[in-house]
Order: C-alpha cells, then structure tokens, then sequence
C-alpha cells in the first residue's frame, strides 16, 4: 500500500498534504472547515443524535478558568472531527481547508515513528503569539499528530502504515487529549482512551530489520508529558510543540513556500506576530550547518525533554534538572549534580560529568531500553542512537570537571 503520509521533511511530499489548507470554503472565515464536514461543537439538542458523536468527557476537564466558547463534543471515530478527506487505504489522508500542516523545526522523538501534524483554529478564533511558550489558542482549537512506520525507514513515503492520530483538543476549561487507533485495513482511527499496543515492524535506517511492541497512550497518560503547575501550583494541561521557535520556518502551501507563523498570520488566525528578525529560532538538531553542537543539543533537550524537565513540570520541580533552552545555570541544567531521585545503577553519579558522557546520568537514561531507568519513561521503547549520540558528543565538548 502506498499513502501520501509521508515524512513531514520531505518537502516533495509536503505539497500532497498542504494542497488542501491553502485557502478555505469561507471568504470571511479563512480557518473554516467545509460545510460537508462532520459538526465538531457541541450546538445544543440537535446534535444528540449525531451518530458518530460520542459523549462529552464525563471525567473532570483539565483546571482552568473556563474561557468562552462552547465545548466540543468528541466522537468515536477520527473521521468524526471532520478534519481530514481520503483514508490511507484510498491514496491518502489529506486535511481539509482551515486544518494547516505544520512541521517542527526538531521534532520530539517517538520510536522512530514518522510524525504528521496539523492545527485546526475554529473561525472566528485566533491565537496569540507567546515568545516562549506555546501559542495561545483559543477554544475550539484541534492539534492532531498522526504517528506511522513505513516499511522502511530509507523509504518513508512508501508502504506505510498509519499506527494512531492523537488529538489535543482546547475545550473551555483547558486542553483534553484523546487518542485514535487505526484499524487494520487503514480506513478509519477509533477513539481509544484507555490506550492500546501493537507490534510494528520495519527496516532500520542501517538497513536491519526491527520489530517491538508500541504503545499507543492511554488518555491519562498523554497528561504526564503535557502537565505544567500554573501559578497556584495547579497542574494544567498544555501543548508542547506549538512553540514560535519550532514553527518559524519554512512550508509549502499552495505551491508556495511560506514562513509557518507568516502563514498563519495572514489567515487571520495567528496575531502579536513580530517581525521575522525579532522571532525566535529553533535549528534542525542533526544538521550541522544550522548551528553549533551545544545548540544543537540543548535543542534536543529542549524539545525531547524539557516539556517535564522545566521550573513548572512535576519531573523538573522534584529532580531540580531543568533542560528549557533558556536555563543558563549550569548546575540545574545538570553539571556535577546529584539527581534528586534517580536510584541505582542509572550510568553515574551524576546527572552530567562534563567531558565524559559515559558517566553522565543524563546521557545513560536516554540511551537505555531498561523500564523504569530510560527517559522518557513513556512515548519510547527503543532508544534514540542519533540522539543519544548527539548528546554523548556535547558531554565530551564540554570543559572537563571532577565532580565531587
């Protein structure tokens, strides 16, 4: 089977996805789905009997002062977001107008999963810019990420075959997160809450065969990565990606190359954009003529870990290792400090020994495949050996110290 979800990198590939989000059916609301799609907001009485409409989550929403907007009801089925036209088993999964591709200038790594993303803001809703955490979107607003393996990884536009789409959704009191499967025959994603697993196989980037069991989220589990403590100390629900440095780059659209938050700029859906020079960068982590490796890796980190590891998230309050890109103290970013609660036999002492990567805590975690000593300790199960390299390369450029 050929599909048209390919890797996001490619950008030959790129225009079969953005074709359709350049432009919309409503002049006067440019990030308006078209009107065949399946209603995703909860309009009242009539929509009770939408077949595929499932119930509005019964569990407690995600803390928050309740914003306007209505609350979107959430249906069984990917296709009931009314977000994409096509199946993988018909040629190919392809967002309807208003619903933006998007790419990341690093992307989080996933098991080697080849990612798709897309950003759906509703009509009459814009986002704020935020220099350095995600953008501020407002309800209504549906994130998808679309996770699969092709046969083999050199060919990542061939033979693949679409695992789950996860759905970040911005209801009124906060952000929910629900997972979608796909189904064998690659024609429909049902929603899947309590999580599931499955096996993948596929040819390595070294041309071996590799096989293991992935596993798809649970709906609670999506909050450990996402989870941030706001001002009264109150876990939150938040985006990770969605960052202006991740997106202020380039993508095709229309047959056009155009800078992502430009893009959205001038959709009306994107505003305080400020000039270009003045909007802040994230490099491609694994190319060497983006930028220096200490940046390069910090980015890494920043992306792949710091969403848990920063001043408000639960792993980063308790261990005191903060991996943001903008955390300039050494010994929070991890130099010749103790872990707070590593245990035993986690590679070292400490959490980083400059100019020995083989004895830094921080380097031995990500390279690891042992439960409950790699990081992170969910949304992977084989290691990352272009990452773990990239990381074990800054370590040893670092100035050595003792650490004591």
């Amino acid at each position: 089977m050929r599909t048209s979800f390919v890797n996001p990198r490619l950008s030959v590939v790129l225009l079969a996805l953005v074709l359709a989000a350049c432009g919309s059916s409503d002049p006067e609301n440019p990030g308006s789905p078209p009107d065949s799609g399946t209603p995703v907001t909860d309009a009242g009485p009539e929509d009770a009997g939408v077949p595929d409409a499932g119930p509005v989550d019964a569990g407690v929403l995600d803390a928050g002062t309740p914003d306007a907007g209505p609350v979107t009801v959430i249906p069984n089925t990917l296709s009931g977001f009314g977000l994409f036209t096509g199946t993988p088993a018909d040629g190919g999964l392809v967002p309807v107008e208003g619903n933006v591709p998007y790419t990341l200038s690093t992307a989080l790594f996933s098991d080697y999963a080849v990612k798709s993303r897309t950003l759906y803001i509703p009509p009459g809703g814009v986002a704020h810019y935020q220099p350095k955490d995600a953008l501020d979107l407002p309800v209504g607003t549906l994130i998808t990420k679309t996770f699969a393996f092709p046969a083999d990884l050199r060919k990542p536009d061939q033979d693949v075959r679409l695992i789950e789409t996860r759905v970040l959704v911005r209801q009124p009191t906060g952000w929910q997160a629900w997972p979608y499967v796909w189904n064998a025959a690659q024609t429909e994603a049902d929603q899947v809450a309590g999580g599931d697993s499955t096996t993948v196989a596929f040819i390595d980037l070294e041309g071996k065969s590799r096989s293991f069991e992935y596993s798809v989220p649970s709906k609670n589990q999506c909050l450990i990565c996402h989870h941030l403590q706001d001002e009264a100390g109150v876990q939150v629900m938040h985006p990770i990606g969605v960052k202006a440095r991740y997106l202020h780059h380039p993508n095709t659209y229309g047959g056009v190359e155009r800078d992502q938050l430009e893009y959205l700029a001038s959709l009306g859906k994107l505003d305080g954009l400020p000039p270009a020079a003045e909007l802040p960068k994230a490099p491609d982590a694994f190319d060497p003529s983006a930028s220096d490796l200490s940046t390069r890796a910090r980015t890494y980190l920043d992306i792949n870990c710091a969403h848990c590891h920063n001043p408000k998230g639960t792993a980063g309050i308790t261990s005191r290792l903060f991996l943001n890109i903008d955390n300039a103290d050494l010994f929070t970013l991890g130099e010749c400090k103790r872990p707070g609660s590593a245990g035993s036999g986690v590679g070292g002492t400490f959490d980083i020994v400059p100019g020995n990567h083989a004895e830094s805590i921080l380097w031995y975690r990500m390279h690891t495949e042992e439960s409950g000593k790699m990081m992170p300790q969910i949304g992977r199960v084989v290691h990352h050996a272009e990452g773990s390299k990239l990381i074990a390369d800054w370590i040893d450029s670092l100035p050595p110290k003792t650490c004591k």
